[in-house]
């Protein structure tokens, strides 16, 4: 029986980067955690350029949008209950409806900040996207010839039990610190960074 390859198999240009690096990059592949991503393309990437991570903040940070929802949901209900909206159709149809289009909007925002605020690391730099609101974003990004350091930081039994934490990349650049807020793995994201800027310093890619 044929094997089935997985589709997270490291590229063959970085599989001397050594076992630690392509230990990281082979396992289970998600959209918090994606390792070499097929067809991922982003402003002023280069030709020869390869996508080697991308990530995206933990799904358990988001939860609070789930917890919001939930208060503005029992307050509407107990609220209608109170004010016996049942026997008032117009009142009860009006307080359903602003609460369902005030959780769909709390909904649609959580959404949008998950799916753009997103961390790039490829074989030339790093990328840090923040998604703020509709009309406001800001993009940061380094050279890995210019990073000189790389730090994590885990706070908190959640931190821990998830797996979560903030990446500190400190650069030569105007923006002296990069950071990729409360990511999942991230002491193996540390690792990748390591072996990238060490191979890199050697010359191997």
């Amino acid at each position: 029986m044929a094997v089935k390859e997985s589709p997270n198999k490291v590229p063959r240009k970085f599989r001397n980067l050594g076992k630690s690096f392509t230990e990281h990059l082979q396992g289970e592949s998600n959209y918090f955690f994606m390792p070499f991503p097929k067809n991922l393309s982003f402003v002023g990437k280069d030709k020869d350029e390869h996508v080697i991570l991308v990530i995206r903040t933990h799904w358990i940070i988001y939860t609070r949008y789930l917890g919001i929802i939930l208060l503005i949901l029992i307050i509407t209900s107990v609220t209608s209950s109170i004010l016996n909206a049942p026997e008032n159709p117009s009142l009860l149809i009006s307080m359903w409806t602003i609460s369902i289009l005030t959780c769909s909007s709390i909904a649609v925002y959580g959404f949008i900040r998950w799916f753009y605020n997103v961390n790039i690391i490829t074989d030339q730099r790093v990328i840090d996207l923040d998604f703020t609101s509709a009309l406001s974003h800001t993009s940061s990004e380094a050279r890995l010839e210019r990073i000189e350091d790389v730090t994590h930081k885990q706070i908190g039994i959640l931190s821990n039990v998830f797996d979560i934490g903030t990446l500190y990349i400190q650069t030569a650049g105007a923006k002296a610190e990069i950071e990729f807020d409360n990511i999942p793995k991230p002491r193996e994201v540390q690792d990748i960074l390591y072996d990238l800027l060490e191979s890199k310093q050697k010359g191997e890619i």
